[in-house]
């Protein structure tokens, strides 16, 4: 070879080798486009198999917490025929049941909304000052458990307040209470219902009402009923000896081993008084409920024995409920799906007896079974 060919030689091959090193550039392009797009449909993939997957689980616990609701609605129906003139929680609606099923675990409770204190019934006047369910209202608030419990003075402030924002009239009440002028100089502003609760959480928007005192008043309030309290679901029912032996294995599984303290029976006093009913009095009350086989009869209990000492306001209290709320919790693939559904139960202008759904809330996990299901319980 001569010097001629080896300069030509030396020249040529640096180009071969670019050629390569081009080509195996655009492989590794290819490559990395490749794992790309690969990638992006398996995330795709992985996502849409997420999302049909979660679909099919709440597909699944739709079925199973309708057919809970279907059951509830029979529970109730059954036991009007059983009972009609009497509700308490000796009655077997009140048990909650925990069940494992194929799909994973339902866990139900029915609880009487007319154990508790009905906001609505709270925007009525009174000539003479204030209506029974007001009066309730204001001991109610003096005996929340909270680190700073209301006085009376506060109590009266507060719940005036509350009853100025149901009330259909534009005029404070005194003292304490809070009308649309009052609100327009909130930051943002706005303006008090002037109309019927819709849902508890409204207390939160009302003037003085802040979230502990709201967070200690809810489980004893709610925004149903017919404009009586049962005195027999009041509190619940004293837990030990008292409770039917079916229920003391569920109370015993729940941890619940102490008498639970009266909240609600402590509103009942005479017409007189704003102050709520002593803690001695409301367990006897509760005593006698117990001692009577768990529920009492009618109110003629007040009219003998050692009740007859003082004159109790009986308006708006009762024996029975129409109102009821059940909660039901479906396992399902680790997640849980939940059903809260109101439930009246009444007898129909043909004298037949239903329970309607008036209101049902179908999601992912939002109460504490344990909490919701106290009543139910105690």
């Amino acid at each position: 070879m001569n010097c001629r060919d080896h300069q030509f030689s030396r020249t040529q091959a640096p180009a071969r080798f670019r050629q390569r090193g081009a080509t195996l550039v655009v492989a590794l392009v290819v490559v990395l486009l490749v794992v790309m797009l690969a990638t992006r449909i398996s995330g795709d993939y992985l996502v849409l198999f997420r999302t049909i997957e979660n679909q099919n689980s709440l597909q699944q616990a739709r079925a199973y917490l309708r057919g809970a609701e279907s059951v509830a609605r029979e529970a109730l129906l059954q036991d009007l025929q059983l009972g009609a003139e009497i509700d308490s929680v000796q009655d077997l609606w009140s048990r909650r049941i925990q069940i494992p099923l194929p799909e994973g675990n339902m866990d139900a409770c029915i609880v009487d909304l007319q154990g508790r204190l009905n906001l609505n019934d709270l925007g009525a006047t009174d000539a003479e000052g204030y209506n029974p369910a007001q009066k309730r209202f204001i001991r109610l608030l003096q005996v929340l458990n909270m680190e700073t419990t209301p006085d009376q003075q506060t109590a009266v402030e507060l719940a005036n307040a509350v009853f100025d924002w149901i009330d259909e009239d534009d005029a404070a009440r005194y003292p304490g209470g809070a009308e649309e002028l009052d609100y327009l100089q909130m930051q943002p502003p706005y303006r008090p219902a002037n109309q019927a609760f819709a849902s508890t959480t409204e207390l939160l928007l009302i003037e003085g009402m802040t979230n502990e005192l709201v967070a200690a008043l809810t489980p004893y309030v709610s925004v149903w009923g017919n404009g009586n309290m049962n005195l027999n679901t009041l509190d619940g029912s004293i837990t030990g000896s008292d409770r039917p032996e079916a229920f003391r294995d569920a109370d015993s599984d729940s941890g619940l081993s102490e008498t639970p303290q009266p909240m609600l029976l402590r509103t009942l006093n005479n017409a007189e008084s704003l102050l709520p009913l002593s803690a001695e009095g409301a367990n006897l009350l509760a005593s006698i409920r117990s001692g009577n086989g768990g529920w009492i009869q009618n109110l003629d209990v007040f009219n003998s024995g050692v009740l007859n000492a003082q004159v109790w306001e009986l308006e708006g209290l009762d024996v029975k409920s129409e109102y009821f709320l059940l909660t039901a919790d479906m396992l399902v693939q680790a997640r849980h799906y939940q059903l809260q559904s109101v439930l009246q139960r009444e007898v129909s202008a043909t004298g037949e007896p239903i329970v309607s759904v008036r209101s049902r809330q179908i999601g992912t996990a939002v109460f504490n079974m344990d909490e919701t299901c106290a009543a139910a319980l105690h």
